[in-house]
């Protein structure tokens, strides 16, 4: 009998910490709807051109929507753009980081800094700086991460983000972005000044999925 309670009270208490209060921001909602094609003088040119994971690993099972876009201004300088969401719910968050997708392309990283983003007023933003380059190409990016509530940078920040949030009870969504471009004349400052123009640009919803609930 005390064997049997034991049990018992182990199931009912893993019952009581499973997660089941799912987190997704972005709701029934399409990415490619809530992000606007012109804002701040910055016009959508094409949906290609950008560095992504290779088909064979798995990219259709982390993400549940997926947008990548290239943005240009007047003076001819060109940002890209990648949102990548994952509302899957299944308590399993993954989340390709570039450390990963552009070695995988052939890129040697020679820069990895944590960065601050000033995304709006009293909204920094913990991210990261990283500096791609081949023998053809040289790309500067920023992106940043979002779990649930929290900003993880790294992979063991990310880990303790999930297990966190499942102690509370809640399956964390999870989101990338990133903001790159190949423009000689672009450094973080303008990366991060494309980065509050967007921000500033969508609507509650879209931001939430930006940032969370702040």
């Amino acid at each position: 009998m005390l064997i049997g309670g034991g049990f018992l009270a182990a199931a009912a208490t893993a019952f009581a910490l499973k997660p089941r209060d799912p987190l997704n921001m972005l709701g029934k909602n399409k990415i490619e709807s809530l992000v606007p094609n012109r804002f701040a003088g910055w016009n959508f040119v094409a949906a290609s051109g950008l560095v992504l994971p290779p088909e064979d690993q798995l990219e259709k099972q982390l993400y549940s929507q997926l947008l990548t876009r290239t943005y240009t201004n007047a003076r001819g300088v060109q940002m890209m753009l990648l949102i990548a969401y994952n509302g899957a719910q299944d308590g399993v968050v993954q989340i390709h980081r570039p450390e990963v997708c552009y070695p995988a392309g052939g890129f040697k990283l020679t820069t990895i800094d944590e960065h601050t983003l000033p995304l709006a007023s009293g909204l920094d933003v913990p991210s990261r700086f990283i500096i791609a380059e081949t023998g053809l190409r040289r790309e500067q990016i920023i992106y940043w991460t979002r779990l649930g509530q929290a900003f993880p940078r790294r992979w063991s920040e990310q880990r303790w983000a999930v297990f966190r949030q499942n102690l509370e009870g809640k399956i964390p969504d999870g989101l990338l972005v990133r903001i790159s471009s190949v423009s000689p004349d672009v450094g973080i400052a303008e990366l991060d000044g494309f980065a509050r123009d967007l921000y500033a640009s969508v609507g509650p919803t879209m931001r939430h999925v930006l940032v969370g609930l702040r």
